[in-house]
C-alpha cells in the first residue's frame, strides 16, 4: 500500500492533475460536434435545384491545351496582343450532378450564385448525354458562325444556304419538307438567311398553304407547305399569333479559308461573340484591343448579331475575379445585368458584332468611349 506524505516541509502543497473541461471548452467542443454532424447529414439530402457558379477565363487570342484557340490558313494573319476572353460557369444539379442542402444553403450567401428550379433549366427525361451532345453541336455551329461574320466583316463572300435542320413532332410541314432540304424561296420570296422564311410567313395566315422552292438531293422542286398557328407567347398573351410550319432551320456555309477553333472540352454557343472578334482580329492589321484585356458573352449568328446567353452574372463575377478591363454583355441579358455589376467591372451592353467591334476598337485605341449602358428599360 502507498501513503501520500505531501510535499517536503517548506514547500507549498502541490495540486493533484487537473483532468475537468471548462463549460466554455465544453460549449465549443460540443458546437463543433454539433457543426460536423448538421453539414454530415446537410451534404446527405439532395435538393432539386439548379445551381450557376462562376468558373474559367479562357483567352481566344492565346492558347488552350498548348494549341492556338483560332488558326486561320490561307489568309494573311497579323500579331495581336491584350486578351478578347471567353468565359464558362459550372452548373451543378440537373441530370448530371446531384445538389446536396449544404450546397444549397452555402450557395444563398454567395452574391455570384444564382439558384433554379431544375425544371427550369433542363427539360423532363433529358439525359447527361443528350446534354453533352447538343452542347457540342451549339459550340460547332457557333464557331462556323464566328468565322462566317469574321470573314464578312473584311468582305470576304461566305454562300449561305438555309436548311431544314429539324422537323418537330406533328409540324404542319412534316408530311412536306424534311431534314437537310434547302429552302430557296418562300411566296415566291428569295431567301438568304434562316430568319427570312419566319419573316415571310407572317404575310399569310396561319392554316394558308404557301409555296416553297427547294433543293432536294440536289433537285430544285417547288412544294406546297401548309401552315399553323403559335402557341400562345406566356411573355406577351395578349400577341397575335404566328404562322408557322413547325420546323427549325439552320444556315449550312461554305468557308472560303480554313477557319479551327480549339475551346477544348467547353461546349455550347454563349462565346460565339467573342470569336469572331478573336478571327477578326487575327485578319486585321493593328492590335484590335491596344494590349487591354476585354472579355465578354453573347451567341453570335450569321448576320453579326449578338444573342442572350445564361449564366452572363456567373460571367461578369469570373472577369471581375480575373482582373478584366471590360466586359461585353448582350443586350438581351440586360435584366440580368442591371443592379448585378460587381464592383469594379466596366459593362457595356451589345447587340450586334459591329457594334462589339467598334467598342474594343475605340477602347484600345485609347478613346474616351461612352459606353452603351443597360437600363431597366432594356
Amino acid at each position: 500500500m502507498t501513503y501520500y506524505e505531501g510535499p517536503p516541509s517548506g514547500q507549498p502543497a502541490a495540486h493533484p492533475p487537473h483532468t475537468r473541461i471548462g463549460w466554455g471548452t465544453g460549449l465549443a467542443l460540443g458546437l463543433a460536434v454539433l457543426l460536423v454532424v448538421g453539414v454530415a447529414l446537410l451534404n446527405l439530402v439532395t435538393v432539386d435545384k439548379v445551381l450557376y457558379r462562376p468558373a474559367g477565363v479562357h483567352d481566344t487570342l492565346g492558347e488552350m491545351n498548348g494549341q492556338p484557340v483560332v488558326h486561320v490558313e490561307g489568309l494573311e494573319t497579323y500579331p495581336t496582343s491584350g486578351s478578347l476572353d471567353f468565359l464558362t460557369i459550372l452548373i451543378d444539379g440537373g441530370p448530371r450532378s446531384d445538389v446536396t442542402a449544404w450546397d444549397w444553403l452555402m450557395a444563398r450567401i454567395d452574391p455570384a450564385i444564382d439558384i433554379y428550379d431544375t425544371e427550369d433549366v433542363f427539360p423532363p427525361d433529358v439525359t447527361a448525354q443528350e446534354i453533352q451532345e447538343e452542347n457540342v453541336r451549339l459550340m460547332a455551329r457557333s464557331q462556323l458562325g464566328a468565322a462566317v461574320v469574321a470573314l464578312r466583316a473584311i468582305d470576304i463572300e461566305v454562300p449561305e444556304q438555309v436548311k431544314v435542320a429539324q422537323i418537330i413532332v406533328d409540324a404542319p410541314a412534316g408530311d412536306t419538307l424534311e431534314v437537310d432540304d434547302q429552302i430557296l424561296e418562300v411566296g415566291g420570296q428569295p431567301v438568304a438567311v434562316p430568319g427570312d422564311v419566319s419573316d415571310i410567313l407572317q404575310e399569310f395566315e396561319p392554316g394558308d398553304v404557301v409555296p416553297f422552292t427547294l433543293v432536294r438531293d440536289g433537285e430544285e422542286l417547288d412544294v406546297d407547305v401548309p401552315t399553323g398557328e403559335s402557341e400562345p407567347d406566356p411573355q406577351d398573351p395578349d400577341a397575335d399569333p404566328r404562322t408557322i410550319i413547325g420546323v427549325f432551320l439552320a444556315s449550312d456555309f461554305d468557308l472560303p479559308y480554313e477557319v479551327t477553333i480549339d475551346a477544348g472540352n467547353v461546349g455550347g454557343p454563349s462565346a460565339g461573340m467573342m470569336f469572331s472578334l478573336a478571327i477578326y482580329d487575327k485578319i486585321t492589321p493593328g492590335e484590335l484591343t491596344g494590349g487591354l484585356r476585354i472579355a465578354g458573352t453573347g451567341t453570335i449568328s450569321s448576320d453579326g448579331a449578338v444573342g442572350g446567353i445564361g449564366g452572363v452574372h456567373q460571367k461578369m463575377w469570373a472577369a471581375e475575379r480575373a482582373g478584366v478591363d471590360y466586359f461585353l454583355a448582350p443586350a438581351a441579358n440586360c435584366d440580368e445585368v442591371v443592379g448585378r455589376i460587381p464592383d469594379g467591372l466596366q459593362v457595356a451592353k451589345v447587340e450586334t458584332f459591329d457594334q462589339a467591334r467598334d467598342i474594343v476598337e475605340a477602347l484600345g485605341e485609347g478613346e474616351d468611349v461612352d459606353l452603351p449602358q443597360c437600363t431597366l428599360e432594356d
